[in-house]
């Protein structure tokens, strides 16, 4: 999150309506603040011209001008070795609950951005037609990969998903030419998925990568994308908006798969129930 999203954060709370209305387009699209005029800023944020300036004094700034020209200096360019998190030193408990609701909303509007549609389309016919699903991930990307095995062998699917990289080499080995891969790597440089794809495609499966957008070697050997805004860097305090993100990725690709087969789906989920039922007090 840039520096002026963080300061403008940190007040969020004590804002008035019109000026959380202002906030809030500002973290989806601060580049809009550079852009557009104060009439357009006022129609977009449904307050206006005057309201903008107003948020903008509040800032600290004389005028819309001087918080333009702060936010053009903020435009990221090469990513540094600074560690990236959405908090500051101290936060009360409060101020960190604002800041990461107010984060996970942005990060959801670049997924609705990032993701190709039609890259999507594919990868769920992939799915449907797949013999067996083999699903790989490491680190905070094992726990997307594990979400997505839980869901995809719940809806009767053949799936394969094993924590020990070693153990999960060993069994996409037998991966055919029927099957897919679906590998979660944010980075898309983590060597084990990265191994596991190079076999898939020496075996002649097809192979989808949820990554970043970003260019990497995993999304060169991929068949199909599911592409994740490049919103978090990789030195971090703890995957958040990354692994939310692959968490939206694993639950879009499961619904979207079982969507034509819910009447079926729904008579193997109340027999499950009435399974899992015994094991209840």
């Amino acid at each position: 999150m840039l520096n002026w999203a963080n300061k403008i954060s940190d007040v969020y709370p004590n804002l008035n309506k019109t000026s959380k209305l202002i906030a809030d387009v500002y973290f989806k699209d601060s580049t809009l603040f550079l852009s557009k005029n104060l009439q357009e800023l006022g129609a977009i944020t449904k307050t206006s011209g005057a309201s903008v300036i107003r948020f903008c004094r509040k800032l600290g700034f004389k005028g819309f001008k001087d918080f333009q020209i702060a936010c053009a200096q903020e435009i990221p360019g090469k990513q540094d070795n600074t560690v990236d998190t959405i908090i500051n030193e101290n936060d009360e408990p409060t101020s960190v609950l604002y800041k990461l609701q107010i984060s996970l909303e942005k990060n959801i509007a670049d997924i609705g951005k990032t993701i190709d549609h039609q890259s999507l389309a594919s990868a769920v016919q992939l799915m449907r037609a797949a013999q067996k699903i083999y699903v790989a991930g490491e680190g905070a990307s094992g726990l997307a990969a594990q979400d997505l095995f839980y869901k995809l062998i719940r809806s009767g699917k053949d799936a394969a998903f094993v924590q020990s990289s070693h153990i999960a080499l060993e069994q996409v080995a037998n991966i055919k030419t029927e099957d897919i891969l679906i590998t979660f790597s944010y980075s898309g440089l983590t060597q084990e998925p990265l191994l596991m794809a190079k076999q898939a495609k020496e075996n002649q499966a097809k192979i989808i990568a949820v990554t970043r957008a970003q260019n990497s070697p995993l999304k060169d050997i991929a068949d199909t994308i599911i592409a994740l805004p490049s919103n978090e860097k990789l030195l971090r305090y703890g995957a958040v908006n990354s692994l939310f993100a692959e968490i939206f990725a694993s639950s879009l690709l499961y619904l979207s798969l079982i969507s034509p087969n819910l009447k079926e789906l729904n008579m193997k989920m109340k027999t499950t129930q009435n399974l899992t039922n015994q094991l209840k007090v």
